[in-house]
This record gives structure tokens, sequence and C-alpha cells, in this order.
């Protein structure tokens, strides 16, 4: 294997993609145990999608800036990984509906059943079929916000290197520019959470419009734009970074209740968000041979992501409460699911990469 690519990406993802699965699992079932909201409250230290997120501004920032000159293979590479899972996904989402008869043959000539299609396919994965709201949580795959931000992040890119660095990319200018868009990205998070908009569906756009989330990115990326200078302090240091973020997390929001989340749009907030960046950058690279031992390149963390929510709405329609045991199967379930995604779909498209 290519040294430059032996790291531990696939199973930092993956502990983020059972993180969100576990999370998710203690909030929308009912367990009836007083440890379901005491595990839900450690596991949220360390939230999946901040973290996708931050991965996705390292590793996405390196393949447009080697491919800025060929913008085609890098969209093809883009959407051949997002796109052949997702329609899988929403036609096994289809499945479940039907068997919980949410859904009716009727509903295929209706226009607010292809508008959701057309949403789900492109890039407003939030957008819900007001009929479908009392079907489980209420989504049937409310996770799938992260993708509309994920996938504006990657047309965002081509834009700043068509613009801002078209004609100069120095390092300095591009330190500024996403320190810049970071801090930009904070004020507007903030402003934005002030704001009350009484229509839902401009309510939902705003909440998942890149700008929201793009500090997470900017970090990502600004790691990786000094990676060659903070490579020396992140190599195989991920247990001390790990360990520097966890002792914040308890004095700054646990002793002193400085802040509630990484989320927060506080300096507190986008402080912890960095830190727990920067130990999962430095825990990618410690011990990196770890992930392909492991996991013997299997990436199944894109298929827990989206697959979870809709097993998750299809059981919590029928018994919202359940037991550990339940749980736990609900979650092996999922995993063999997203297996079964990585082996059949994922990977063999992955074949038809540039």
């Amino acid at each position: 294997m290519n040294s430059a690519r032996i790291n531990n990406f696939d199973l930092i993802r993956l502990v983020a993609a059972l993180q969100v699965l576990v999370y998710h699992g203690l909030t929308h079932f009912s367990l009836n145990s007083i440890y379901q909201e005491k595990i839900k409250a450690v596991i949220s230290y360390f939230p999946g999608v901040p973290i996708f997120f931050t991965i996705s501004g390292f590793l996405i920032y390196k393949s447009i800036e080697r491919n800025n000159h060929d913008l085609k293979r890098y969209f093809k590479n883009r959407l051949i990984r997002i796109f052949p899972a997702l329609f899988v996904c929403l036609v096994f989402t289809i499945v479940l509906l039907f068997l919980s008869k949410e859904l009716t043959v009727s509903d295929f000539f209706s226009s607010s059943f292809w508008i959701w299609i057309l949403a789900q396919l492109s890039i407003f994965q939030f957008y819900k079929m007001p009929s479908l709201a009392s079907w489980g949580v209420g989504h049937p795959n409310g996770s799938l916000w992260s993708i509309s931000v994920e996938l504006q992040y990657y047309f965002f890119l081509p834009l700043l290197f068509l613009s801002v660095f078209r004609w100069r990319r120095t390092k300095l200018i591009q330190n500024l520019t996403f320190i810049v868009l970071g801090l930009l990205s904070v004020v507007y998070a903030s402003f934005q959470k002030t704001v009350i908009i009484e229509s839902e569906i401009a309510g939902n756009i705003m909440g998942v419009m890149l700008f929201n989330y793009l500090y997470f990115f900017c970090i990502g990326i600004l790691i990786y734009i000094n990676f060659e200078f903070l490579s020396k302090f992140l190599k195989n240091k991920g247990l001390l970074w790990l360990g520097l973020f966890i002792t914040y997390m308890l004095v700054f929001r646990n002793w002193l209740g400085l802040f509630d989340n990484i989320y927060e749009v506080s300096v507190y907030g986008v402080a912890g968000a960095t830190l727990l960046a920067l130990a999962t950058i430095s825990l990618t690279y410690t011990l990196p041979s770890l992930s392909n031992k492991l996991l013997r390149g299997n990436d199944i963390s894109y298929g827990i992501y989206i697959y979870h929510m809709p097993i998750f709405n299809y059981l919590i329609h029928q018994q919202r409460e359940i037991s550990w045991q339940k749980l736990f199967l609900i979650c092996a379930i999922v995993i063999c699911v997203a297996y079964l995604s990585w082996r059949f779909i994922e990977k063999k498209m992955l074949q038809f990469k540039l």
C-alpha cells in the first residue's frame, strides 16, 4: 500500500458513524433505563457529524488542490461516492414506507411524492413529504441533512479555486482566506440562530446552508494546509490530543458550564471544535496501519450513516419501547446492511473513479 494512504481515516469515520448510530438509537427509542441519558451524555462529547466535516475539510481540499485543473474528475469522483448508495437507500426507504403502509400506489401519482424523490437525489435531502410526518420520528431519513451540507462544500471549493485562488495560491493567502471564511461562518451561524422564520421550508433551508457549518470544514482545511508544520505535533500523539480534548470538555463544559456542546457557536464551542479536529487528525496518523489491519479496506461508515434512520423509523413505527438487547440487535442489523451496501454498491462504483 502507498505509504501516503496508510492512515486511519476509514476507522475514524467508522467511529463517528457508530457515535451517530448509538446516539440516535438512545435518543429515539425508549429503553426505560437510568443509564440511557447518562450514556447519551458521554458519547455526545464526540459528535460524529463535526468529525465527518473536519475529515471532509482535510481530504476534499487535498483532492481539489490536486485536481483543480480537472474539475470533471473532481466532480465525478465526489458524486460516485455519494449518489449510488444514496439512490439505493432511497429505494430501501420507499420499500419500508410501503411495508409500514405509509405509502400507497396512489402516492406515485402525487406531485409531493416526486418532489420528495427529486429532493433526495439532489441537494435538498432535508425536505420531507408532509404526509410522512407520522412515520417514526417524523422524517424518513433526517440524518441526510448533513449530505446537503457536504454537497454544498463540494461545489464551494471549485468556486474558490476559480476565483480567489485563480492567480495566486500561496500558503499565506490560503490561510488568510480560510481564517476569514471560518470567522464569517461563525458570525453567520450565530446570527442565523437568532432569526425567527415562520416558513418551515425556509427555516430548513437556512438551517442546512453551508455557511452554518463552514467553520468545521475550515478547521480541517487549515490543518491540511499547515500539515507539514503541524505533523510533528500530531503524528503518533493521538492519545495526547484526545486527552486534551476530554480535559477541555470536562473543565469548560461540565465543571464551569461555559458551553453546552461542540455545535454551540461561541468562543468555547469553537475552541472545543478545534481541539476535536486536532484530536481527529492526530488519531488518524497515530498507529496509521491500524485501520487497514482492523477493517481490511472495508469502509462501511457511509452506509451506517445513511441507512440507520430508515431502519429506526420502521421499527419505531411499530414499537418505540425496546430493551437493550433489542437495541444492540437493531444496531447490528444496521451494520450488516451497511456492509452489504459497501460490498455490492459502493465498492463496485468506486471502480469508476478517475
